[in-house]
């Protein structure tokens, strides 16, 4: 009898040590909702700490969820509060980052790609030659046929290869900015725009009018925002918990510094951007890697600025288009107007890059657009 009251009392000891552990992280978890709740809303410019947290969102919410399974496993009813107030801070970045958006059974008009190809280099088969790498890039093209094409980190294209390029695809107009590596190939005629009021903005975003026929064109602007400039050693910093202490000063403020900057640089092209905008009254689709996530300042200018996410209105699910080591980031976009009625829209995950490319199929939405004359 003893020892049965013996064993209790241990047993009693230890489901409350572990309610006590897991309630400790829970108000973690809890204060890590928070303020990812706050991150879109604060200008990472006047205080970078928050933006932090919009990266991680995925792992607090699914860390939350477990939370409360093990409590609710371990009947602790006191507790069970704290995920509970966690998960419903968590809703607004819910509604972000998961679409139960739905593609439309219309005929379309326009499929657009949009595909950071990462200088034509393999990232998973380090060996491959950037031939090697074009060739199924061509593949990959044909086989999904989009009628217009913005691709970032395409390089320079020196001694003609755009246009080389251009023929392997069988695209007969093609542009590209040295400065900023965004590329563009049609099937329909591309016409330099200058709606762009500030020469600044050519670092990282092109505009270009596509021309369908005789009246009837929109607007496309080819976006790369700034990334961390995160190196491989770094990242694998990031994943290995005993680096926490270990090597801290040769990549923890490295790392920190590069987030830091990050940020701060993408909210200045953020605004800038949204400034240079076309006038309202034209079809407008914005494309690229913005390399921020739904939970970040540069989302919530953006969709501020009246702009509709594809993914959120035609997909489903989480919809990460980063396929590096880093998980679950949707980074790469398709914003668009309401002068555009999107029918669909698609990550393909067959990739040679550490991003997935994206499709969109849209139509004009009952607008006749005048040429500028």
């Amino acid at each position: 009898m003893a020892k049965e009251k013996e064993t209790k009392r241990r047993n009693t000891f230890f489901q409350g040590l572990g309610k006590s552990i897991i309630g400790i992280c829970g108000i973690a978890a809890l204060l890590s909702s928070f303020l990812c709740a706050f991150c879109p809303f604060i200008n990472p410019s006047l205080f970078v700490w928050t933006a932090f947290f919009g990266l991680g969102f995925w792992m607090i919410f699914f860390t939350n969820v477990l939370i409360l399974i093990i409590l609710i496993f371990l009947k602790s009813r006191k507790t069970l509060l704290i995920p509970i107030l966690a998960l419903l801070f968590s809703i607004p970045g819910f509604v972000k980052s998961f679409s139960f958006g739905k593609e439309l059974d219309i005929d379309s008009e326009l499929k657009v790609m949009t595909y950071n190809i990462g200088v034509f280099r393999d990232y998973k088969v380090k060996s491959r030659t950037v031939d090697e790498v074009k060739s199924s890039l061509v593949k990959f093209i044909k086989a999904h046929n989009p009628d217009v094409i913005c691709l970032q980190e395409s390089g320079k294209w020196p001694n003609n290869k755009a246009l080389e390029f251009s023929k392997m695809i069988g695209y007969k107009y093609y542009s590209f900015n040295v400065k900023n590596g965004n590329s563009y190939f049609s099937k329909y005629p591309i016409e330099n725009v200058s709606c762009f009021k500030d020469d600044r903005i050519n670092k990282f975003a092109d505009i270009k009018k596509i021309k369908i026929d005789e009246g009837k064109y929109f607007y496309l602007v080819n976006c790369h925002f700034n990334s961390f400039g995160i190196s491989e050693q770094e990242i694998e910093y990031i994943n290995d918990t005993k680096n926490i202490v270990k090597d801290s000063d040769v990549y923890g403020k490295s790392l920190i510094t590069k987030l830091k900057n990050g940020f701060i640089r993408r909210t200045e092209s953020t605004e800038l951007l949204i400034a240079n905008l076309p006038d309202d009254g034209v079809p407008l689709v914005i494309c690229g890697d913005f390399n921020d996530t739904p939970l970040s300042y540069t989302y919530s200018k953006m969709s501020g600025a009246g702009l509709k996410d594809a993914f959120i209105t035609n997909s489903k699910g989480i919809g990460k288009t980063y396929c590096g080591p880093l998980p679950l980031l949707r980074i790469d976009y398709f914003w668009y107007n309401d002068f555009v009625e999107v029918v669909d829209y698609k990550r393909i995950k067959q990739t040679t890059s550490d991003h997935y490319p994206l499709m969109m199929t849209f139509n004009f939405r009952d607008t006749e657009v005048e040429v500028e004359r």
